[in-house]
């Protein structure tokens, strides 16, 4: 599913939020938005999942439309299609074990209870979970179980589209690995658009396809990765970091005059340096 923004402006108490923001998400890639905070990516985030309607333009999700008027198709069909990850997903369990909380959204989406634990079982797989934390309290576990036990949740409804913000949020090394390979996974296996947006420039970097840089409720660039990060001067002006491979690439150049061509993995970049030693 394309998620695909079109002149939309939102606001609160006479304050412009986004404005006439355009862009595209495309369908089963992953596509970061990064800015300073305020650019507007929460506000986002907030559309999507109708928490808040736009005062103008319009958002396009396969056959679902949302304008100054709301949605007018289901919602509960549209919420199927959808499924928001936020950045403290401790704040949205309720019940005293995850399968309570698993059995809380399927119902709502009316799965058949002979079905449900077999969606359960293997959304647990995917994220990597053995099926004993069905019967812990998530106020037990750590706050990266959670992020895999919220994954875990949305999946089990089996959405096309994958809402994430801040995912790596309390994650070590590893622990990042782990999930650009998840979400790697997710995006070519099982066909999934998924939106996050983050402040790890260095993660994104990596797992991103495109990037949609946002200022003040408006686009300052998008398109592929590499050429987004190509406008180094143009990020680090707005405050910005680049990605620490981008830096290397750019100092090796400003210092040697060796021209490196752009690499988001750390092995490709090695090789790189040794093809031009």
């Amino acid at each position: 599913m394309e998620i695909k923004f079109d002149k939309v402006c939102y606001g609160v108490k006479g304050k412009n939020i986004l404005n006439d923001l355009s862009f595209e998400a495309k369908s089963t890639k992953i596509t970061a938005l990064i800015g300073p905070t305020g650019s507007g990516k929460s506000s986002v985030f907030d559309l999507l999942t109708l928490k808040r309607i736009p005062k103008d333009g319009k958002i396009s999700i396969e056959d679902y439309e949302i304008t100054r008027k709301g949605i007018l198709s289901s919602v509960l069909a549209y919420h199927s299609k959808i499924a928001y990850i936020p950045s403290h997903p401790e704040d949205t369990f309720s019940y005293d074990s995850i399968l309570k909380e698993f059995f809380s959204v399927l119902e709502k989406y009316n799965y058949n209870l002979v079905k449900r634990r077999q969606h359960i079982e293997d959304a647990l797989g995917i994220v990597g979970l053995h099926s004993s934390y069905l019967y812990k309290d998530p106020f037990s576990l750590s706050s990266g179980e959670l992020r895999l036990i919220s994954l875990a949740i949305a999946l089990s409804y089996n959405p096309k589209v994958l809402l994430w913000d801040e995912p790596t949020i309390g994650l070590d090394r590893e622990g990042k690995k782990a999930l650009i390979s998840l979400l790697t996974r997710l995006k070519s296996r099982y066909q999934k658009t998924i939106l996050i947006a983050s402040h790890d420039i260095d993660f994104v970097n990596q797992i991103a396809d495109e990037i949609v840089v946002l200022k003040e409720g408006k686009v300052l660039l998008s398109g592929k990765k590499k050429d987004v990060f190509s406008e180094s001067e143009k990020l680090m002006k707005e405050g910005i970091d680049l990605p620490k491979m981008v830096q290397f690439q750019k100092e090796v150049w400003e210092r040697k005059k060796v021209k490196l061509g752009y690499q988001s993995d750390k092995n490709d970049l090695v090789k790189e340096i040794l093809r031009k030693s």
